[in-house]
Formats: C-alpha cells, sequence, structure tokens
C-alpha cells in the first residue's frame, strides 16, 4: 500500500531527503544559535550565511519534496525528479540565502543606555523624599524611560527636574535647577 503511494523507493529516498531538510530548517529556527553551534565543523564562511542551517534545510526540504512531487506526479524517472528537484531547490535555498543575508545585515538603531543623560530634563511622576528614592520620567534616544531617582531635597511629583548624574542603570541623580548653559 506504501509503495502504490509513495510511487516507490526513489519516491520515499526524496521524501526522507525532504523530511531531514525540513527538520533541519525548523531545528535551526526555533534553537537558532545554538543549533548553529552544532553544526560549526561543517560551516563553510563565504556569501554571508549561504551555507547556513536555515539555507541548507530549506535546499535539501526543497530538493527532496520537488524531485518526490516531480516523480510522482508526471512518472518520470529518478533522474529527472533529481534535476526538477534540484531547480526547487536551488530556488527556496536561494531566497532562503537571501533572507539570511538580509536579516544579518539589518541595520539596527544603538542600544538605548544611560550614558549621556546627564543634563537631561525629566518630570517627577512619584515624589522624592530628602532621604529615599522617587520616580521619574526621561525622554533619551527617543524613547520614554521611567528611573528611580534620588535629590538632596524634596520634590514633589509633577515638577520638571534635570539629570545630574547616573547612579546606576535604573537609578538617577536629579535636581531643581537646571544646569549651567554649555560654553559655545
Amino acid at each position: 500500500m506504501v509503495e502504490f503511494v509513495l510511487g516507490g523507493d526513489a519516491v520515499t529516498a526524496f521524501i526522507v531527503i525532504g523530511v531531514v531538510g525540513l527538520a533541519l530548517l525548523l531545528l535551526s529556527v526555533v534553537l537558532g544559535e545554538v543549533f548553529e553551534g552544532l553544526l560549526g565543523a561543517f560551516e563553510f564562511e563565504f556569501g554571508g550565511g549561504i551555507l547556513s542551517g536555515p539555507v541548507i534545510g530549506a535546499f535539501l526540504a526543497a530538493f527532496g519534496f520537488g524531485a518526490a512531487l516531480i516523480m510522482f506526479g508526471t512518472g518520470v524517472g529518478a533522474t529527472a525528479g533529481a534535476f526538477g528537484g534540484l531547480a526547487s531547490g536551488v530556488a527556496v535555498g536561494g531566497l532562503a540565502a537571501v533572507m539570511m543575508r538580509s536579516l544579518v545585515n539589518m541595520p539596527t538603531d544603538e542600544t538605548a543606555t544611560t550614558r549621556g543623560l546627564e543634563g537631561t530634563p525629566a518630570i517627577v511622576i512619584t515624589t522624592i523624599p530628602e532621604e529615599g528614592y522617587g520616580e521619574v520620567t526621561v525622554r533619551h534616544h527617543g524613547e520614554q524611560r521611567k528611573y528611580n531617582a534620588r535629590a538632596s531635597e524634596r520634590i514633589t511629583a509633577g515638577t520638571q527636574v534635570w539629570v545630574t548624574a547616573v547612579l546606576s542603570t535604573s537609578a538617577l541623580l536629579v535636581s531643581s535647577t537646571p544646569p549651567p548653559p554649555a560654553d559655545s
């Protein structure tokens, strides 16, 4: 019954190749760099990710399933099916390589850090007690961020303040008096 559905041993072999390719593709997408590390012994560096896990998986899946579909659908032999599968594998693998290259070379914004916050205006959102922390919001790198804040005096919510120092990645020292103008 299985041979009737699959059309013989060659079709079965191509389906197995397709399943292996699909499994490789899924593992490389789900496990990412962990799986790429396991494939490190087979890694060849040329062309920016041409032989990465997703590209090889996409090629094998398209080759195997493409060849099996051509053989089963048209009744041609294994050689013609392999050439058709090779064409589909190159097309799908090439598309995967282009997609991988665009993902790897995609420009990204600078990571937002607390560096450069000194002198930045902020708004107190939770009153800052004389001895303790309140909260402020600061617009930095185009994003509104909330930080814990200390001050040498009590500052009520809604007051505009200026950052005088960065205490940690989540805490700032602020003042209700603006910083002196920078010399031009």
